[in-house]
């Protein structure tokens, strides 16, 4: 039987994915809420598609515009990079 510290998501995606999925459910566009954030259209792209990172300050202003905690969004960031980086570390050991 695996511990806590042995068990891996089958599937890793970045946290933009949630947050595209969380602008679609809400019938919002991204430059609405982009628009509603603070910052330009082009970087909340890039983070929806994986190209930039969410940070604590990305993450505020996401709780201010969606009302969603900004831990939500840390959480899945610091969650996607640590595996990220397990897995691609655990590539070059083998």
């Amino acid at each position: 039987m695996k511990t806590a510290n042995e068990i891996t998501p089958t599937q890793l995606f970045h946290p933009g994915l949630a947050l595209s999925e969380e602008i679609e459910y809400r019938g919002l566009t991204q430059r609405k809420v982009a628009e509603d954030m603070g910052i330009s259209p082009t970087m909340l792209n890039e983070i929806i598609t994986g190209k930039r990172n969410i940070t604590t300050s990305v993450a505020i202003k996401l709780e201010k515009a969606l009302d969603i905690n900004a831990l939500f969004f840390l959480n899945m960031q610091v969650r996607y990079e640590y595996y990220s980086m397990k897995k691609e570390l655990c590539k070059h050991a083998a």
